[in-house]
């Protein structure tokens, strides 16, 4: 069971978490605690997180692959491929200052508090916000990014190499043996958890899907990544249920932020005409996943899936598993498309079970198989899982993004006018530019010190 996010805890979050200057017991203000609960901490660090992921790096994502067009002001330059150092200020703080901060307070706690089902939930977070970030960056600060209280305000950068190989592979691997433990003294995750309710084996199962995930995604590095994952997958999310996501509310301050977005910044984004016109008339998620006007002018006219105030953000899906396994399936050295056709088969059925609770039109699926009998080529069969997985996994992170990076596909035309400094040879950019804070006050440690949206990080060589 999934909770809705409670304007009233994330308020008494974000106020406990208020810092003073140390002048003596004169200044100490009995109405702020100097200590936060756990309990308190893990929902606002659950939040933040979603919210990081599932606003900007979700819009950026889109934006780069044609989901979405930015039609005003920063939207419509990042469409462009013009974006600045300036213009991922926000999403850096938000991830660092806003969300991991607090995800390394409650694992801190958690480790005096001898708390470890705390602890590994929090160690699931961290490397979810990691992992995502080191996809969109490159190499990023994490073994010395939390700090500051120690005044190290300049950390230095883990490579993106440390982080897939040995980083996140840990953090997961050391979340699921505390989530495991028979006891945890300080306590255990329970109503606080917005996103399993305490269920500790459901954060278990995120922990080895994120394991999938990331060994998979470094393929380019070391094509035995594809069996590897494969390997991996039977402790994986077995069904839509089990979806690693943050379900947000109706109220005021509850809701979801692409919803948010809509409504604070309408008129710079609308729906892209290529992700518009790869549905097929048979495709009943259509209606769902098209938002329409929302965008454009705060108001839909149409139902939406992703974007309602009351929308998930979706950090791991079993959309998202079943689709690796179809690509792993058919790119591992013992290529095998007829269990790839299988796995794409499960995964289109689920995005369509999420997405209208339904299974998949039969005109539809006659239609996929057909295109997959056409096909002769491994390139050609791939062609078809990544385009399938264009519209399965829209709004799921920054997946689609990562899709084309990796295998070429979808087959995306360029968006005219992308020269400009920062792109010099105006294709789809391969990476973010470090933001400008970085630049002006971590100089000395920023692995790029001018802005080059084409440099390859390492698993994109």
């Amino acid at each position: 069971m999934k909770n809705i996010i409670k304007k009233t805890c994330i308020l008494f979050v974000s106020l406990s978490l208020v810092t003073a200057c140390e002048f003596g017991d004169t200044n100490v203000d009995p109405a702020v605690p100097t200590d936060v609960a756990m309990s308190a901490l893990l929902p606002s660090a659950e939040t933040a997180v979603s919210w990081a992921i599932g606003g900007e790096i979700v819009r950026i994502s889109g934006l780069l692959t044609q989901q979405f067009e930015g039609i005003n002001a920063q939207q419509e330059d990042n469409y462009r491929y013009l974006i600045r150092d300036a213009d991922t200020d926000g999403v850096w703080q938000r991830m660092y200052y806003n969300s991991l901060n607090t995800v390394n307070v409650l694992i801190e706690k958690a480790e005096v508090q001898d708390a470890p089902h705390y602890k590994g939930v929090a160690q699931v977070l961290m490397a979810t916000g990691i992992g995502t970030f080191t996809d969109a960056f490159g190499d990023i600060p994490y073994s010395n990014a939390f700090q500051a209280d120690e005044g190290n305000f300049t950390p230095t950068y883990d490579t993106q190499e440390q982080l897939y190989s040995t980083t996140l592979p840990n953090l997961l691997d050391e979340a699921i043996a505390n989530l495991s433990a028979a006891q945890s003294t300080g306590g255990s995750p329970g109503g606080d958890d917005l996103i399993f309710n305490g269920d500790l084996s459901a954060w278990i199962t995120a922990a080895e899907s994120l394991k999938v995930r990331y060994t998979f995604q470094a393929a380019k590095q070391n094509p035995a990544a594809y069996a590897t994952a494969l390997g991996m997958i039977p402790n994986a999310i077995a069904s839509n249920a089990g979806d690693f996501e943050m379900l947000f509310g109706n109220g005021a301050n509850e809701t979801n932020p692409q919803f948010q977005f809509s409504q604070s910044r309408a008129g710079n984004i609308k729906m892209g005409n290529y992700f518009t016109n790869a549905f097929t008339d048979d495709d009943t998620r259509k209606e769902l996943l098209l938002d329409g006007t929302l965008f454009e002018e705060g108001e839909g006219d149409s139902p939406s899936f992703y974007a309602n105030s009351n929308s998930p953000v979706v950090l791991m899906s079993f959309v998202e598993v079943k689709f690796i396994e179809a690509e792993a399936e058919l790119m591992q050295t013992a290529s095998d498309p007829v269990a790839a056709k299988a796995a794409l088969d499960e995964a289109v059925s689920a995005s369509f079970g999420k997405i209208t609770g339904a299974n998949t039109p039969a005109a539809y699926q006659a239609d996929l198989d057909a295109r997959w009998a056409a096909a002769t080529t491994q390139n050609e069969w791939l062609e078809i899982i990544i385009n399938e997985k264009y519209i399965g996994c829209y709004s799921q992170s920054i997946l689609a993004w990562n899709d084309y990076r990796r295998t070429g596909f979808p087959n995306l035309t360029v968006v005219p006018g992308g020269t400009n400094a920062f792109n010099a040879n105006g294709e789809i950019p391969r990476r973010l530019p470090y933001p400008q804070e970085e630049r002006l006050l971590n100089l000395e440690n920023l692995p790029i010190k001018t802005p080059n949206l084409q440099q390859r990080f390492w698993w994109d060589e």
